[in-house]
């Protein structure tokens, strides 16, 4: 069983972060769908450096094992994104949200239910690539067929050398908790007010376009962005040669709204 805790150890992370505690100015970052701090480090780190007091915490059921996942529910990840929203409120006099992929879904309900100055969006996962495997059958047989391993999602030309990033399987009961995180997050795009930046990289083969023009066009915000970069691949703040642009993009945006609740 151990093919489904095991990673490579440079692709996982069981930390949490946080940095530039004194800064007034907070940022919440939600890293994907079985994904780890890993994912989001870099980006926490950078924004510390440019003034800003930066979060990001694991999940529950992630950054510990595939099978921890498999027990967590869609208000688990909720309650706990949403306690940490208002843990940076309670001393911060400005509050920001990030989230990529999954992270973003949360993201977006926590702009529909918290007042923030900004928000960004990243690779968001509302619509599945994979529609029918996991809209009909994962509601049907998670239980039956646990985990499925990450690469049967890649194209088999780069399956053996792709870097799985957290877990190397997906754990089918958590995609499920999934798909109804986001039939609650759909219904609630109207709510979203915040000044927006949403990005998506051209390379992202897990993430279907259409979620960024589904985002864009469902919320309400008045001030609303899109950037596209072309080298990233899903996971848009590891290194990649578009990490530049985006976090300097991400920190131009934020400085924009600052004493400007939303």
């Amino acid at each position: 069983d151990l093919i489904y805790y095991m990673t490579p150890f440079e692709y996982f992370d069981s930390n949490n972060y946080e940095f530039n505690p004194e800064s007034r100015d907070g940022v919440y970052i939600i890293h994907g769908f079985t994904n780890t701090t890993y994912e989001t480090r870099d980006l926490a780190k950078y924004l510390g450096d440019q003034g800003f007091n930066t979060v990001a915490n694991n999940l529950p059921g992630h950054g510990t094992t595939a099978e921890d996942c498999n027990r967590c529910k869609f208000t688990d990840w909720i309650d706990f994104v949403e306690q940490g929203v208002a843990a940076i409120s309670s001393r911060c006099d400005n509050v920001y949200v990030i989230g990529i992929s999954m992270g973003s879904v949360l993201a977006l309900h926590l702009s529909s239910v918290f007042p923030l100055n900004a928000a960004v969006f990243a690779a968001t996962v509302l619509q599945f690539k994979d529609f029918i495997g996991t809209r009909v059958l994962t509601p049907i047989f998670h239980k039956i067929i646990p985990f499925r391993e990450k690469k049967l999602s890649y194209p088999i030309k780069i399956r053996d050398t792709f870097h799985y990033l957290g877990y190397p399987v997906w754990p089918m009961s958590a995609v499920n908790e999934m798909r109804k995180l986001t039939n609650k997050v759909k219904k609630e795009l109207h709510l979203v007010s915040t000044p927006a930046l949403i990005i998506q990289s051209e390379k992202d083969i897990l993430q279907l376009p259409s979620n960024t023009p589904l985002v864009y066009n469902s919320i309400s915000s008045e001030i609303k962005e899109k950037l596209f970069v072309k080298n990233a691949n899903h996971n848009l703040f590891v290194s990649s040669p578009d990490q530049d642009i985006i976090f300097q993009k991400i920190t131009s945006f934020f400085n924009q709204f600052k004493n400007h609740k939303k």
